[in-house]
């Protein structure tokens, strides 16, 4: 509970203040704990955004975790991909300010734990849920659909978020389903046309 009330305090201050204007006294006490406190866990600011980084990765990750476990109650995998870009962009909008603030100026303080999170973990996941529609891909290297899947969503949201253009969260939500059909099936459906070839993008050697 302690870390949580010191991240999220974090937060609120660099998006109120920026880097300059963030410091471990300023976080302490908006947390309502002593530095020395805070210092057990995080010995500078950095290693904070680093952390909140983490906590993003993380998020998400249940997030995708929640939504490939809803496989039985969705018909199609058009409909998954639209229930996860859904999903993820109500939470990139939620948290809009402090995501634009993390992408735009703290991208380099992302640690290793993190990363592996964005390497490994989130296409995983996706993976998984991928491989319940095998039948509607293109004869698919999963693996790699997942990593394009991962890193599709993820830039796409991120420029949504930095950017700022304006797309109503809607039109977001169609275009990247659309995007991510393309990729997986070479359709914005998700239906292959009868006697169709598979796409030779993720065909196996």
């Amino acid at each position: 509970m302690m870390v949580e009330a010191i991240l999220t305090a974090t937060a609120h201050i660099i998006v109120k203040h920026g880097y300059q204007g963030t410091n471990t006294n300023l976080v302490a006490q908006l947390a309502g704990v002593s530095v020395g406190s805070l210092y057990q866990y995080f010995p500078n600011k950095d290693s904070l955004i680093a952390a909140l980084h983490q906590r993003e990765a993380q998020t998400l990750a249940e997030m995708i975790r929640d939504i490939t476990a809803q496989y039985p109650q969705v018909n199609s995998l058009h409909e998954h991909l639209s229930l996860l870009v859904r999903t993820l962009l109500s939470h990139y909008r939620e948290e809009t300010q402090l995501l634009r603030v993390l992408e735009k100026h703290f991208s380099a303080l992302i640690d290793q734990p993190c990363e592996q999170f964005y390497k490994t973990e989130i296409p995983n996941l996706l993976q998984t849920m991928l491989q319940r529609w095998q039948d509607s891909l293109w004869r698919p290297n999963l693996p790699m659909a997942a990593w394009m899947t991962a890193h599709m969503i993820r830039s796409m949201l991120q420029a949504y978020v930095v950017e700022t253009p304006q797309i109503a969260p809607r039109d977001m939500e169609q275009a990247i389903v659309r995007s991510l059909m393309a990729l997986l099936c070479g359709t914005e459906g998700d239906v292959r046309e009868p006697g169709s070839e598979p796409a030779a993008r993720f065909a196996m050697p």
